[in-house]
C-alpha cells in the first residue's frame, strides 16, 4: 500500500470512529476484544512505562451492578427531548475498563514514588492514547464504542473497584462501552483546517477570540445535546 493509500485510510477509520450512546444486545465475536487491546497495548506512553492494565466486563450480573453504580454516582447526561426508554449503554454486551497502574511512575525519570504534576500529567497522555488506539481498533472492526469518563469519578470509581475487585493502587482512567450501533449518529462538524493551524511568528491576533471561543462552545454543546 502507497503512502498515499495508508493516510487515505488512516483518515477514513478516524472519521468513522465516532462516539456511540445507543447499542445493540448482539454479542461482540469472539476475538474482538482481545484484538481491540492487542492495538492499545502497543500505544506511546511516558518513558515506555506501559501503566496499564484492562478489565473485560461480560457478565451480565457485573455489567448490571456496574450501570446501578453508574446509574447513582455518574449518571448518563440525557436529553429532554429524547425517548428516554431508547437503547443506551446499558444494552452494550461489553464494558472495558482502563486502568491506571500508579506503581509503574517508579520508572520515569527521576523514579518518583509520590504523584505529582508532572506524573499525573504523563500518566494522562499514556493513557489518552492507549484509550484513543482502543477507540481506533474498535472502529476498524466494525464495531461501536463510547468514552464514559463519569466511570472515573470518585464514588463511582470506588464502588466499581469494589465490584470489579481491583486494588488500591490503580484507578480508572476511562470506561470504553463495546458493542454495535442501534442508531447512526448526526454528521460531525469540525473546525476548518486554516483556523487551526498557525505558523512560526503568529500573535493573538492569529488565534480566536473570546467571543468567538463562546459562540463555537454554545454551537458545539447544542450538537452534543442532540447526540444524547
Amino acid at each position: 500500500m502507497k503512502e498515499s493509500e495508508t493516510y487515505d485510510y488512516l483518515l477514513g477509520l478516524v472519521k468513522k470512529r465516532r462516539t456511540i450512546r445507543q447499542f445493540k444486545p448482539d454479542p461482540v465475536p469472539d476475538g474482538y476484544v482481545e484484538k481491540i487491546i492487542e492495538v492499545a497495548r502497543w500505544a506511546p506512553s511516558g518513558f515506555h512505562t506501559q501503566p496499564w492494565e484492562f478489565v473485560v466486563v461480560k457478565k451480565k450480573e457485573v455489567k448490571d451492578a456496574i450501570v446501578a453504580a453508574l446509574e447513582q454516582y455518574a449518571p448518563p447526561i440525557t436529553n429532554p427531548a429524547r425517548i428516554p426508554t431508547r437503547r443506551s449503554f446499558r444494552d452494550a454486551p461489553v464494558f472495558i475498563l482502563l486502568l491506571a497502574e500508579w506503581r509503574a511512575k517508579v520508572g520515569l525519570p527521576g523514579h518518583p514514588e509520590e504523584k505529582n504534576a508532572r506524573v499525573t500529567a504523563l500518566y494522562n497522555s499514556s493513557l489518552a492514547s492507549a484509550f484513543l488506539y482502543m477507540h481506533l481498533a474498535a472502529a476498524s472492526l466494525g464495531l461501536a464504542s463510547q468514552w464514559y469518563t463519569a466511570a472515573s469519578s470518585p464514588d463511582a470509581e470506588r464502588t466499581i473497584k469494589a465490584i470489579v475487585g481491583i486494588p488500591e493502587p490503580l484507578a480508572i482512567y476511562d470506561m470504553m462501552v463495546l458493542g454495535y450501533a442501534a442508531s447512526t449518529p448526526n454528521p460531525k462538524e469540525v473546525r476548518a483546517l486554516d483556523e487551526i493551524i498557525h505558523y512560526d511568528n503568529c500573535g493573538p491576533q492569529d488565534f480566536r477570540t473570546d467571543e468567538e471561543v463562546i459562540a463555537d462552545a454554545e454551537k458545539t454543546w447544542a450538537w452534543c445535546m442532540t447526540q444524547h
